[in-house]
């Protein structure tokens, strides 16, 4: 028979074994997150839960690693119950808000972020936070009050500086938004390499015979948008040599003042000074004044030579080009091509599918071939583009590349935007200062295109009836 004291004794040693095991668990999960091995941290993770859910700090890690695992609902549900454990942690609020706010809940967010400020207003992280719940509600003007702020806290974080100046690019606040914009060389995930072998230009240093390298970053979209500098800058230089990548090539072959076109990673030509292509409004100059500059019809050509043959079915009027989906990363701003259906069956209009992904496949799935050309195998770069590109009346898309190309040929587009706006769009606009020729049609609920769409089907309707009647009586 065991005595009291020996049962004791065998009870304390088995608590003691089971927390070393928890903590193990807990430690092994810890190393797979750091990592980044995220499966196996919310493995670990809920296993040592299943041994003891009374562990506020594994049910915020499990939340974390859910969280960047794109599961928000059950990452969120992991923040809760670490919240009901330990409700003054100003951390677990803040990330409680971060995933609200990647759920596009932002009114919970904002009550999440506040907690933590409430808690904690010494963390800079923080008020940033807060601030990014109002950039998403396209509410700049208070989304800069929390950048501010975190700022006063730390003049050199470069998250604040970078999304201060988004905001005020966003607001058209265009001077003070440029020279933040330079911050981006700082940014972890958008490195633009250093160039020893010759100055980097400052805007005010004479260029006359000399040769300056406008260098590549970012993507094909901004490198179209900002294209429309490089006139500016040849009537300055010698010689303006222009870097991008292999697939912009043959458009930016096509752009006034461009004298070399180099591809982005091969070796570079002689130069005597050199600057990535979107700090050129801040070299420039250009604030709010000179939107004459931002704003051009047409400064991108087919390349010559390009020859296009379409053969839309009798009796149409109107040729579009649609693009309905994009890149995932960093927000997906995909509209799925059922709901355009309303326009599809229109009588009179063609429509031409420019998706070059796995996405081509939706015309497929949805058995829309009878009604949408596919283009997708006679794209090969952005020439191929260009030239199908003006051959239509109208261009309906989401925001991608194919918008700023539209734009920049001077064709009619229409573009269908998120919720959340992107800097270069403005606020609560249907035109664009970047593109004449665009009409833009905003989610007025995050996630919700029935809005736009049924603007946008509506104004197709109105547009489609006037070319029939037109072709009609003659006109």
């Amino acid at each position: 028979m065991v005595g009291w004291k020996g049962l004791h004794r065998d009870q304390l040693e088995h608590a003691v074994q089971r927390r070393q095991v928890i903590s193990d668990l807990f430690q092994r999960g810890l190393a797979a997150h750091q990592a980044g091995q995220i499966d196996d941290a919310i493995r670990l993770y809920s296993t040592a839960l299943r041994q003891n859910p009374n562990q506020p700090d594994v049910w915020n890690n499990l939340g974390v690693a859910l969280r960047r695992s794109k599961k928000f609902e059950a990452a969120l549900i992991a923040y809760r119950r670490a919240a009901d454990l330990r409700p003054g942690n100003a951390g677990l609020w803040s990330n409680m808000g971060n995933c609200l706010r990647e759920m596009m809940r932002f009114d919970e967010a904002l009550v999440a972020h506040k907690k933590a400020l409430e808690l904690d207003a010494t963390i800079k992280s923080h008020t940033f936070n807060t601030g990014l719940v109002y950039r998403d509600m396209n509410r700049f003007e208070e989304a800069l009050e929390y950048f501010e702020r975190a700022l006063a806290l730390d003049p050199d974080y470069i998250d604040a500086n970078w999304d201060r100046a988004l905001a005020h690019l966003a607001l058209g606040n265009y001077e003070k938004g440029w020279a933040g914009y330079e911050t981006r060389r700082k940014l972890a995930d958008n490195p633009i390499r250093k160039l020893d072998s010759a100055p980097e230009w400052d805007g005010k240093t004479d260029l006359r015979g000399k040769r300056i390298l406008l260098r590549a970053e970012q993507g094909f979209g901004d490198m179209i948008q900002f294209a429309r500098f490089v006139p500016l800058v040849a009537k300055k230089a010698g010689h303006v040599i222009l870097e991008c990548r292999k697939e912009l090539i043959p458009i930016m072959r096509t752009v006034s003042g461009v004298g070399t076109l180099v591809e982005k990673g091969a070796r570079l030509p002689e130069f005597d000074v050199h600057v990535p292509l979107l700090s050129l409004p801040y070299v420039l100059g250009l604030g709010e004044s000179d939107l004459n500059k931002i704003s051009t019809n047409t400064y991108i050509s087919p390349p010559a030579g390009k020859k296009v043959r379409l053969a839309p079915p009798q009796g149409t009027v109107l040729k579009v080009g649609l693009i309905w989906a994009g890149k995932l990363n960093p927000r997906d701003r995909s509209c799925p091509l059922d709901t355009l259906l309303p326009i599809l069956s229109a009588k009179g209009a063609a429509f031409y599918s420019f998706q070059i992904d796995d996405r081509r496949a939706d015309i497929e799935k949805l058995g829309l071939h009878a009604f949408v050309t596919d283009l997708g195998e006679h794209i090969h770069d952005f020439g191929d583009s260009a030239a199908l590109m003006q051959a239509m009346d109208l261009v309906i898309t989401i925001d991608s590349s194919p918008a700023h190309l539209a734009g920049a040929l001077g064709v009619p587009v229409w573009m269908l935007q998120l919720y959340t706006t992107d800097w270069r769009w403005l606020v609560d606009r249907s035109d664009s200062p970047w593109y004449p020729t665009m009409r833009i049609y905003r989610q007025t609920k995050p996630g919700d295109w029935a809005d736009p769409v049924k603007k946008l089907s509506g104004d197709f309707s109105t547009l489609l009836q006037a070319r029939l009647k037109a072709a009609n009586t003659g006109e």
